[in-house]
């Protein structure tokens, strides 16, 4: 009896350690982020060259997303499909796992930092996202649209929403491989009001992994 007393300890602790270890790879544990101070101003936004507004590929939003960060803080112009090809951490239909996006972008020379701000309010995390942006740093988040989990790169901000570059925007009708941009977007080529922006943000992630993840870059 008391053996099997031992043995189910023993079990219970494995799978205690075990379940911690998979909230931490899946990013299950909200960050601690202080209340943001605010001291943002309207509108603020990145500059990104306009001449990479590139269309995707089939699921290669991940390196799409690298390629916008490494412009923005490097100026410099990285050929997006030659970063999926070295994009690693590839699952199912060449999906790129967020730990892929995290290591490319280590690979490249950005020092990034994760979040996680599930629990966070819709307020506090517009005001996350505003004040980040506005210290200079891109913002990679990953979403949900059309059923799909989706990396996206937030540039700047106005009074009414957020301003993208996002790889999944509809094609440029003159030029396949670009994207269209929207009519709100001083940079980038998608814009969301924060309510919508917010909702797809909420909605990102798998279950309890990865909800409300970002990926601070710079």
């Amino acid at each position: 009896m008391q053996k099997i007393k031992k043995l189910l300890i023993y079990i219970l602790l494995i799978l205690f350690v075990f379940s911690l270890l998979l909230l931490c790879f899946g990013r299950g544990i909200p960050s601690f982020i202080p209340k943001p101070d605010k001291i943002f101003g309207d509108k603020y936004y990145l500059k990104m060259d306009r001449n990479l507004f590139y269309r995707q590929t089939m699921n290669n939003c991940g390196p799409y997303s690298v390629m916008a960060v490494i412009n923005i803080l490097q100026q410099e112009n990285k050929e997006p499909e030659i970063l999926a090809k070295e994009m690693k951490w590839r699952i199912y239909k060449n999906l790129t796992f967020p730990q892929g996006v995290v290591n490319q972008l280590h690979e490249n020379g950005i020092k990034i930092k994760e979040y996680v701000l599930k629990h966070k309010s819709d307020e506090d995390k517009i005001d996350w996202l505003k004040e980040t942006v506005f210290q200079g740093k891109p913002v990679i988040c990953l979403i949900k649209i059309h059923h799909v989990l989706h990396y996206v790169t937030v540039l700047g901000y106005d009074e009414n929403g957020f301003m993208l570059y996002d790889s999944m925007q509809e094609k440029n009708p003159e030029n396949q491989r670009k994207t269209i941009i929207d009519n709100n977007c001083l940079e980038g080529n998608r814009y969301y009001s924060y309510k919508e922006f917010i909702q797809l943000w909420n909605e990102g992630g798998y279950k309890i992994f990865f909800r409300n993840w970002a990926i601070v870059c710079g």
